[in-house]
This record gives C-alpha cells, structure tokens and sequence, in this order.
C-alpha cells in the first residue's frame, strides 16, 4: 500500500504533467466547474477505507495461505486481493475484464474519421486504472506513458494494463513486422496515465481535482464470490453505504458522489464477461441483470462487447459478443450505457518492448471508447477557444449519435444506445461550432419549476433528434432483500419534450419497460415519460416541416438547481423574433360568434399584417395593425363556416384555422 508521502509525491507529478497536456486556464476552468473541497474530503475517506480493507483481507490471505492474486489458466483473467467480506471473511479479487483470446477497433467505432482531420489526441491525457501499470517501455508508446503508481508483481496484470493502454494510444506504426498499424490506438499522440487499481477511488477523485478529462476502468469484482456471499440481489442493484459497511466494496453511489463533484471528468467502465457463465450466474434471467456496482452508477459510461464491423449499414452489422454482460439495472434504466469492439482486439503486449497480441472481452471494448471522449474533448477544444465539453454533454453525444443495434429502434439491455459512433459526434461538434442551423451542443442550468424552452423552425421534412443528459446527484442505494426492487435511484429528474406547435404533436423520450418480461430484444423499449434515467432522447424519423419548440423541465422539485446538457440536430435554426412572437400567439374564442381577440402579448403585434379568409377563398378582412384596438376583431357579419386567420410581421407568417 502506497503511504500518504508517496501519494502526495504522485498529486504533485501528475499536476505537473496535466500543466503540459492542458494549458493552465484549461486546467483553472475544470477545478472552478469543480466542487474542489469535497472532492479533497472523499479522496481521504476512499483512501482510508481502501487501506483498511486491503490490509485486513492481506492479513487473512496470509493467515489461511490464500493467493494475494493469481491467473485464471482458462480464461487469462488476472484476480488480485482488494477486500473481504466481514463476519464471513471471504475474500474479494478485482479481476481484469479480458476473457481468453480467440485485430478494427477504429472502423467499427469511427474514429477513422477523426484522425483524417487531423485529431489524433495531441496533448490529451488519458487516465488507466487497471491490474498493474503499462509497459512504458514498449516501442509503440513512444515515451507517452507516465507511470503514477508502482508495479504489481503479478506480470499479467501489466499485460492486461498494456493491451488496455494500447488501444488507447499505440502509435499509428504500432503492430510489428509486417503489420505495421494494425494496433494503432484510437489517440495515437495522446498521452497516458497509468495506475494500478489499488486506492482507485481515492486516486481518481484526486486526479479528477487536478484536471483530468476521462478514465478507462476495464476491470470489477469477481461476480461469482458476490453471487456467492450476497445472492442474486447483488445484480443490477444500485448500492451505497449499507452495502459497504456489510460487503466491504466500492459501490454504485462511489462513482456518483465522485462525478457529481468533478462535471467535466468522463469515466468509463467495462460491463463485465460474465453472460457466458450460465447459468451459474443469475441463471434463471438468461444474461440479463449481470451488472453490478460500478456498472450500475448513473453518470459513467458504461460499455459493452461486439464483434468489429468493416462497414456500418445498419443494425444487422452489429453482432453481439458471447460473454458481454447485459442489464438492465433493477430501476430499468438504460446500462450498459453503449456498445464497442471487443472481440479479437490486436494491441500491444508486455512479452516485449515490440510485442503484440490479440484478446477479447469488454475490457478491450471499453478503452475504445474512452480515448475517443479524448478525440472528441480535442476537436471541441480546438472549434471552440480551447474550452472542454462536461462530461454530462460527452454522455449526452454518445447517445445522441449512437448506430442502431438490436432488434429495436432505440436503446436497449444488451447494447445501450447502440454502438459508439465517434465521426457522427464529431460531425455534430464541427457543425454546433461553425454556427448556423445544423446542430446545437448547449449547457444550461434548470431552475426547479422553471421550465427552459427553445424555439425552432424546420424547412423540410427529415429526422429530428434531441437529447439531454446531466450528472445527477448521488442517490439512495436499495436496501431490500428482495432481488430486483424497483427503487429508482434519480435524484433530479427532469425531462425532455418535443412539441410541433403548429400541430400540437407532443414527443416523448425513449425509455425501456418496467417490466423483465419485457426485456426482449425486440420489445424492450417505448416512448414516453421517463423516470428513470439521466440521459433522455428523442428520435423522430421524417419529422414534418414547421414550428416547433424543446421543452425541458422537472418532476417535483430539484435538490439545487440541475446543469444539463442539450444536443440538437435535424432542425433548421431558432426562429426569428417575429417567429417567436407569432409562434406564441394565442387566438380565442374558438369558436367564435361575433368577435374573436388575437393575444400577442401587449404591443408586439404593432406593426403586423391582418387577413382574413373565408373557405372560399374570399377575402374578408385586411388591415395593418396601428393600435391594440385592432387586435379585437369584430365578425357580426360573418356567416357560419370556416375561416382562416393570416398575420404576416417582416417576412414571418402564422396562420389560424376559425370557425363560426
């Protein structure tokens, strides 16, 4: 166990080296965004609690000649000791997410795209947590992995941490004779970070303090000794100090607390290569409900297994892996969060300063995503004054641009929200950055009982996408016995709405079903109103042409005022000052007998032109409005039938349909 003068040693090294890959405003914006103080206070709690759990659970290891880690022959997973269970005093091992190997990462998530505009993770830094550190000698890191924590002395954990941090950042060469590029990574001029999993908590609380963007986490607890020691309860459950006074475990709410603290730090965890352990796992739901802890916090991304794909036409390109955990979680919200290649993964190796091998599982699925977030953190930076996105905004991209996956339009249990589409988020930033109408990246804070609105028009028919995510507040963990309790664990929740205002059409987010005889692959979402995730979107294919507006609000009240990120696409621009005037006009009464008012809200009509037809086509009235007198429109000598109301203000147009 590190002590406190070589964790202070290891602030400061990694501070100085943030300094180089971020410049020192970059750094002084994220610690501002930053609940700092708390952010020291829960280093120090995880701190201590990690190091009284490892040094119990090495003191028993010892006691009854029990491994401190070991390699499982069949799979190659790498176990080390992390905790124990009190009373019990079994042991717990994280184990590394990678599931005996059976090489394009960068086309089945398009990354391909980003480098050929010349965004290759130049002075980004990457953080890896995993079961040991890289091996910053290998000839395909170039001298670009920084050492923050000392080795362990299992080799395969830097095995694992290598092959890990070489999808990530091996050079664009890397792959060895004769395959040169074959194991480029997804930032193959970014920079990483690398720590071994002891104290993870504590250190990535630290790190997130001192600027650091995103985190690859490919690694959890040994499901079956939770299975064993807790029940089946344990899955999919969302779990908070009582878990951890009982069971000795990082939990859901860890993750929360420390994200919630640090808005613009990303972290991404592997789902875990459990499914094809039935039915020894959670046998009777059929490789459903196989998340647990980390995997079930609400504001990381978590991410999911397939094959790799050549070229993306639709959802039947996508293949499911064998082993990769599906949710979803007990509250039914939307986990994994997203879909990635990991499945004969050809990375870098720690056999040699040149070697390479292949393996598979989600642990090999989860670095791709996280070093595009760096990708896409660099492209915003350079569009937009060196500024970076929260990571509530990076999840909210992530859905939002996601390729279809599964049997069903919309997310799902075993995909998420698809696969990880890294070129369609950064065409969505290139687009918000230049201006104009084609997309729209916002973030914005919602007041409790205030709803925000935003007005737009769309020329032609086509798709219509919005979407928002925030980072919710740490919830309350479920503490029933019964597995598979339904307590949603949002804290804020608040919601979308699409509304075409000519029509009155109101659209909904997409949600998956309360119900697991429902979580089919075909059937498992709808659109409606959803209560319990913290990302919502809403798809509308071949939207009609017209007004419409986005509304975002809230379900009861909110603990302190909620920042949330939009993304918007498919429209074409915000309305004008007259459109929004005409957009908001109230006419009434509807039907009318001998007078109708137009309500345009005190003198905004001023200057407007009336017209008045009758279903024939006849005009029956035309006028300028000059006064608010003008607005009150007298009909005594109309006949009964149906009527339509023009008002035109410098170019803008809003018609009404009457009848008397």
């Amino acid at each position: 166990m590190k002590n406190k003068i070589t964790k202070l040693f290891l602030v400061l090294m990694f501070s100085g080296f943030a300094a180089n890959a971020q410049t020192e405003r970059q750094i002084e914006v994220i610690k501002e965004g930053s609940n700092l103080m708390e952010l020291n206070k829960l280093s120090e709690i995880f701190l201590k609690e990690s190091t009284r759990r490892y040094d119990t659970a090495v003191k028993i290891a010892r006691e009854n000649n029990l491994p401190l880690s070991w390699v499982d022959e069949n799979t190659g997973q790498f176990y080390s000791v992390d905790s124990y269970i009190p009373k019990t005093n079994k042991l717990l091992y994280k184990v590394t997410l990678n599931n005996s190997p059976i090489g394009g990462s960068v086309k089945t998530i398009g990354v391909d795209y980003l480098h050929s505009i010349g965004i290759k993770g130049q002075d980004m830094i990457i953080g890896e947590w995993d079961g040991g550190i890289a091996l910053s000698t290998h000839s395909a890191f170039g001298g670009r992995v920084q050492v923050r924590d000392t080795q362990t002395n299992d080799p395969t954990g830097t095995y694992h941490a290598t092959h890990v941090g070489g999808t990530m950042i091996a050079s664009e060469t890397a792959g060895g004779v004769g395959r040169e590029g074959e194991a480029m990574g997804m930032a193959p001029l970014g920079k990483l970070a690398s720590w071994n999993w002891t104290n993870d908590l504590s250190e990535m609380t630290t790190a997130a303090s001192q600027g650091l963007l995103m985190s690859n986490h490919s690694y959890g607890l040994d499901a079956e000794v939770l299975q064993s020691n807790i029940g089946v309860r344990v899955f999919g459950r969302y779990t908070g100090d009582t878990s951890k006074a009982a069971y000795n475990m990082d939990t859901s709410r860890d993750i929360d607390l420390i994200l919630n603290n640090a808005p613009y730090y990303t972290v991404v965890w592997a789902a875990g290569n459990d499914r094809n352990n039935q039915p020894a796992l959670n046998g009777s739901f059929g490789g459903r409900d196989l998340l647990v802890n980390e995997s079930v916090a609400k504001n990381n991304i978590v991410v999911a297994a397939i094959n790799g794909i050549q070229s993306y036409t639709s959802a039947g390109s996508v293949v499911m892996s064998a082993f990769s955990n599906w949710g979803p979680t007990d509250d039914f919200r939307i986990k994994p969060d997203i879909s990635a290649k990991g499945v004969g993964v050809y990375s870098t190796s720690n056999s040699s300063n040149n070697g390479y091998a292949t393996e598979q599982g989600t642990s090999m699925a989860a670095p791709s995503v996280t070093s595009a977030v760096a990708l896409w953190q660099q492209l915003y930076s350079e569009k937009n004054a060196k500024k970076f996105i929260r990571s509530s905004t990076v999840r909210a991209l992530m859905a939002h641009t996601a390729l279809e996956a599964g049997g069903q339009i919309g997310p799902d249990y075993m995909y998420g929200w698809g696969v990880f589409n890294a070129k369609g988020g950064a065409i969505v930033i290139e687009n918000a950055s230049a201006g104009g109408n084609k997309a729209i990246i916002d973030e914005r804070s919602l007041v409790s009982g205030q709803p925000y609105e935003f007005n737009f028009n769309k020329v032609s028919v086509g798709d219509l996408t919005a979407t928002i995510a925030w980072n919710d507040p740490a919830g309350t963990e479920t503490t029933s016995n019964v597995a598979n309790f339904f307590a949603p664990a949002l804290v804020n929740d608040l919601d979308i709405r699409v509304v075409n205002t000519d029509t009155n059409t109101e659209y909904f987010p997409y949600y998956l079903k309360q119900d697991w005889l429902k979580m089919q692959p075909a059937s498992s979402n709808d659109q409606g109103d959803n209560n319990v995730d913290n990302i919502e979107k809403i798809f509308i294919p071949g939207a009609p042409s017209g007004n419409y507006k986005v509304i975002v609000s809230n379900k009861g009240s909110l603990s302190g005022s909620q920042i949330f990120s939009l993304i918007l696409t498919g429209h074409d621009g915000p309305l004008s000052v007259e459109e929004e005037i005409l957009n908001s006009l109230k006419v009434y009464p509807n039907p009318f007998v001998n007078y109708f008012v137009i309500d345009g809200g005190n003198d905004k009509l001023l200057g407007s032109n009336l017209s008045i037809y009758d279903n024939s086509g006849r005009l029956m009235v035309s006028k300028k409005v000059k006064e608010l007198e003008d607005l009150k429109i007298n009909t005594e000598y109309f006949s009964n039938g149906l009527y339509i109301l023009n008002i035109e203000k410098n170019g803008a147009s809003k018609a009404f349909k009457l009848v008397k």
